[in-house]
């Protein structure tokens, strides 16, 4: 069962984060945080965002952190917004009006903090806990808040975000065993759902989502982005993730694609071999 950030039932929503940021531009809101809620390291296991989906139950997305080795991640049930607002970060997809992590951002650096790092610490009745820790002269302060939020913060900040190592072995997954294609080309492919083809604005379920690229990969140096959605190969529809794969792993040469990028639909030339 995936385990959701938590969204009513949390004590800090986004507008609390902003209003406590609000309060705590006063250096005397600021409390030094306490021996007993800091948390040791040897505790803590440092994660990366592994890729954005959606749970095909609830019909949520889903964001999966994963250890080093990448062989395990935690899943993390998450709103629509803060599924958006994680994909323009791994992006760098800048808007032309802040948004509120954009506004928290700012906040954050108008008051001289920086973020240190965050912690998804625990989780207790179908709910995930974290903890933001900021910096700010000779203070310190540990802000309670959703993993989503969380995550969106760390990425802004190029901060580290880890996981306590309990949670991680209770709760993370193995992440599925790589094919050919996964291995040779550095692409991870997930299918076109529907509300995945409505979230990317893409008027089909048929083709086949990229959902991450390795990097150093032949994927990468072809220009295939996360986020991309194979529509075309070699002027033949693509179904699904099957069709993709037999069209281009049984390719020997380079390979002509259709791919639809941010509402647009372009050309790529692909060097599986």
């Amino acid at each position: 069962m995936v385990m959701s950030s938590g969204k009513s039932k949390r004590p800090l929503t986004i507008l609390g984060m902003w209003l406590f940021l609000l309060f705590a531009l006063s250096e005397a809101a600021w409390p030094k945080v306490s021996a007993a809620v800091s948390l040791d390291e040897r505790h803590l296991l440092e994660v990366k965002v592994r890729q954005l989906s959606f749970d095909s139950t609830n019909k949520q997305p889903l964001v999966f952190l994963s250890d080093s080795r990448g062989q395990r991640a935690l899943p993390i049930c998450i709103g629509l917004f803060e599924a958006n607002a994680i994909y323009s970060e791994m992006q760098g997809i800048t808007h032309r009006r802040p948004l509120t992590h954009d506004l928290l951002e700012r906040i954050i650096h108008a008051s001289k903090g920086k973020i240190r790092r965050v912690i998804i610490t625990h989780h207790k009745e179908g709910v995930y806990y974290a903890t933001i820790e900021m910096d700010r002269d000779s203070s310190r302060i540990e802000i309670d808040a959703r993993p989503s939020d969380s995550i969106v913060i760390a990425l802004k900040f190029d901060s580290p975000i880890y996981v306590t190592k309990t949670l991680f072995e209770e709760m993370a997954i193995p992440m599925r065993v790589t094919n050919d294609l996964d291995e040779l080309y550095g692409l991870t492919l997930q299918e076109l759902t529907e509300p995945l083809a409505e979230y990317f604005s893409f008027g089909s379920t048929r083709g086949a989502l990229v959902s991450d690229v390795q990097k150093g990969s032949l994927a990468e140096r072809d220009g295939i982005e996360r986020g991309d959605i194979f529509v075309e190969v070699e002027g033949k529809s693509v179904k699904d993730i099957a069709s993709l794969k037999a069209m281009i792993t049984t390719s020997a040469r380079a390979v002509q694609a259709k791919i639809f990028r941010k509402s647009r639909f372009l050309s790529i030339t692909l060097h599986p071999r």
